[in-house]
């Protein structure tokens, strides 16, 4: 039998503004983190994740790169579980660029109970030599769930 933990969402935006900082070129940036509750779980725990980032980038040249890298933990104990990515296409009739994304991370190491956070990052990765401007239109948002066997 399968027992949910806990479900968590982070929501950045939904939407209706945009939002600052924009992407600089290459530098991950932090848009949801959350902390799952984790209080006696049984074996074989699993998280479950989704979430959504839209952008556009005007003047863009040529097509570049969105990745999504999805962490486990905090500071430097920080886990890759996840990373995917998607072409941001040098045309406007293209744009805005919406990434969903869904990924899951099999056997999570707990300590019985506690906090498991999970953190998102975006990275933006453009030529250097052209002057890129990019907005982060939203939604953006993140959410896990944590099951386990009973």
């Amino acid at each position: 039998m399968v027992k949910t933990i806990d479900a968590r969402t982070s929501q950045g935006s939904n939407g209706r503004n945009i939002l600052t900082p924009s992407f600089t070129n290459g530098v991950p940036l932090l848009f949801a983190q959350l902390g799952l509750q984790v209080n006696n779980p049984g074996a074989s725990v699993r998280t479950i994740f989704s979430g959504i980032v839209e952008l556009t980038a005007n003047d863009l040249p040529i097509n570049r790169n969105l990745v999504i890298e999805v962490y486990r933990g905090l500071g430097a104990s920080q886990q890759l579980v996840y990373r995917a990515g998607t072409i941001v296409i040098a045309n406007e009739f293209f744009s805005p660029c919406v990434f969903s994304f869904t990924g899951s991370e099999y056997n999570v190491p707990t300590s019985g109970s506690g906090q498991i956070i999970y953190s998102a990052y975006a990275v933006f990765t453009y030529n250097p030599l052209f002057s890129v401007n990019n907005v982060r239109l939203g939604p953006e948002s993140f959410n896990a769930t944590m099951y386990s066997d009973d």
